[in-house]
């Protein structure tokens, strides 16, 4: 999930490292159902499985009603825009399999670069021999970013044609174009690369891109797509706001952005094999139903869902008792040793992100400035006993230390610029080394910062975050014993990144990476701008780090162009250069300290009501389960099927 946020006039995704928590949920509810009594006062009833019915249940948090609502484009959504499970009724152009650069097509059938005025320059289908996905999967469409024009300034895409929405109403390019005039009054991140939406018949819509980028393929095909007989008279609005040359800051804008994020849909209009059965909504679950006219609703064998609310202390009892077929909660290691012993399945998708050791330079500048200084914390901790401590095999140590993801370091970088990369192998002695060559003194077993004063302060962490919460008790440890006092401190998760916006820390563990876009560029962004620059939006500075930096040979470096450049133009030869340079810089710099990176680990309830998912060794374990949902695309494809 994202939000948008400003940076610099521009528009950038701010990555939410961590599923949106709610309210409304505690472990008087998973009581509840486990003893088979009634839900606690205040939490509704209980939706209980239909007899005869092939029903799958899942879990994902959410805020009831009137505080959570059903107009996706805006905050307090039941389901967001873009959620894995908002996908089974606001069907996207596609979803994505993240390893293997290809699209499984589901409102758009075909789509590719080209110059205004050419011809789409789109890839065929691949055939299912020359598809390595997973048994029965065909019609995957790859990437079309790799045979975009180099003057490609436009992106188009030919939509589903004879699909209707469970109103009535047919699903054509208006309902496309409804959709991102809609995102345009949100300042969605799509909107810095396109100028211009226009229809070219009742199935095609053509991108007009002000700046070129291979990344408005993800921002347009992944999008859910909304009916335009519900927001219609929105989009409309925003045309003729934006068409008369205004702006969303301009007095109307900031109006129509009010009226809009109030607006509250009475009825939901899928697309999908689903839909919301609105009066089975209560702040413990709600129902997802079949929704027999969509296109695809023979793909999908499942009569039901049923969704489960609430965070991991409450879900993590619901799923030990067998009453939850598929969650991606982050289980704490005595629930994960449990679940496997109880027969639950544990399955372990990358997230592409993790925990890392934010540092307010705007206060600790004297002690953090020299890159020797964070290069010796990475070193002075085990980064390894941190994932292990948090979510035992699930948390992985950082090898590379690039800010983003390992997994992407060889899909981007040579093997000859990875081989430059400082691993930062867990080594105190020569932590110990690096602090004395940037000031430090050691006093007994303390150590003191080049201006004379003790090294102690304050680490906070996100107070409801199990992993987290682990992982930086167990740095503070670390370093405590390294001669590095940390006072380690739980804030409320709602309450630490705000602290951490507003310059209100000293040190603070929050994300690294993104578990939204398969781009690099996203995972920068939340490295060096989402508590940085990007903290205005919170009235701070965040960690106040300066993106204008000096590497050890001299060499002047602009972290900000960087990041901004590398998702710019056609040639993706041209981004691996700037990734390199970036990921290069990184890892010197250290501007944040990643300790590891979080796989799922995922529990997976087979044979109870939902028959064995694939092995482990299918291509959708590859994807991020937050963005493109494993259980989502399984669903689509038919390869998940009930007992």
């Amino acid at each position: 999930m994202s939000d948008e946020k400003r940076f610099g006039g521009k528009i950038f995704e701010r990555k939410l490292s961590r599923r949106r928590l709610v309210q409304g949920s505690t472990g008087a509810f998973a009581a509840a159902v486990l003893s088979g009594a009634a839900v606690p006062a205040g939490m509704g009833r209980l939706v209980m499985a239909q007899s005869g019915k092939k029903e799958m249940h899942v879990a994902w948090p959410y805020s009831a009603p009137p505080k959570g609502h059903w107009n996706a484009f805006v905050t307090d959504a039941i389901l967001a825009n873009i959620n894995i499970y908002g996908d089974l009724l606001w069907q996207p152009g596609g979803l994505y399999y993240w390893s293997l650069d290809q699209w499984m097509p589901i409102m758009a059938t075909e789509w590719g670069f080209m110059k205004a005025g050419g011809t789409m320059a789109a890839p065929s289908p691949t055939s299912a021999s020359a598809t390595p996905a997973g048994e029965g999967v065909t019609g995957l469409i790859p990437s079309s970013t790799k045979n975009a024009p180099a003057d490609a300034d436009t992106f188009q895409v030919k939509y589903r044609t004879g699909a209707k929405w469970d109103d009535g109403s047919d699903f054509t390019a208006d309902d496309v174009l409804t959709t991102f005039s809609c995102l345009r009054i949100m300042s969605n991140t799509v909107w810095q690369y396109v100028d211009k939406i226009e229809k070219v018949d009742d199935s095609t819509v053509s991108f007009h891109m002000s700046k070129p980028s291979t990344v408005v393929e993800r921002y347009v095909i992944r999008q859910n797509i909304q009916a335009h007989s519900l927001y219609g008279d929105w989009a409309k609005k925003a045309d003729d706001l934006f068409g008369s040359g205004k702006t969303i800051d301009d007095p109307e804008g900031k109006q129509l952005l009010d009226q809009f994020n109030k607006f509250r849909p009475t009825k939901v209009v899928s697309s999908g094999p689903f839909t919301v059965d609105l009066n089975s909504i209560t702040s413990a679950n709600y129902n997802f139903k079949k929704n027999d006219t969509a296109w695809n609703a023979d793909k999908v064998t499942f009569d039901s869902m049923v969704n489960y609310n609430g965070e991991t202390d409450t879900i993590s009892v619901v799923v030990l008792d067998k009453k939850i077929d598929y969650a991606t909660h982050g289980f704490a290691p005595a629930t994960e040793k449990q679940m496997i012993s109880e027969g639950i399945r544990v399955v372990r998708p990358p997230v592409y992100s993790g925990p890392a050791l934010f540092i307010n330079y705007g206060k600790l500048s004297a002690a953090f400035n020299d890159p020797k200084t964070r290069q010796a914390i990475a070193m002075a901790v085990d980064r390894q006993e941190v994932g292990t401590v948090a979510l035992a095999a699930s948390g992985i140590a950082q090898k590379y230390m690039t800010g983003m993801s390992d997994n992407f370091v060889p899909l981007w970088m040579s093997q000859d610029d990875i081989a430059k990369l400082n691993q930062y192998e867990h080594d105190q002695d020569k932590a110990a080394s690096l602090l004395k060559e940037a000031g430090w003194t050691q006093s007994g077993n303390s150590w003191k910062t080049p201006d004379g004063k003790d090294a102690a302060w304050s680490m906070t962490f996100p107070a409801e975050f199990a992993d987290w919460s682990a992982a930086g008790q167990n740095v503070a440890d670390q370093l405590t014993k390294f001669g590095i006092k940390i006072e380690p401190r739980a804030v409320t998760f709602t309450q630490q990144p705000v602290d951490v916006d507003k310059g209100n820390f000293e040190l603070a563990i929050q994300g690294w990476g993104s578990s939204s876009n398969p781009h690099p560029s996203y995972s920068f962004i939340a490295d060096l701008f989402t508590h940085n620059t990007l903290a205005i939006n919170n009235g701070g500075k965040g960690m106040a780090y300066p993106l204008q930096q000096t590497l050890a040979n001299g060499q002047k470096v602009d972290l900000n162009a960087l990041v901004v450049d590398s998702a710019v133009g056609m040639d993706i030869d041209k981004q691996k250069g700037e990734v390199t340079a970036i990921a290069t810089a990184f890892n010197e710099l250290l501007p944040i300290i990643p300790f590891y990176e979080r796989y799922g680990n995922n529990a997976v309830l087979e044979g109870v009501r939902v028959q064995p998912w694939p092995a482990d060794s299918d291509p959708i374990y590859k994807n991020s389960p937050y963005a493109d949902g494993l259980v989502t695309m399984l669903m689509l494809e038919g390869r998940l099927k009930p007992v």
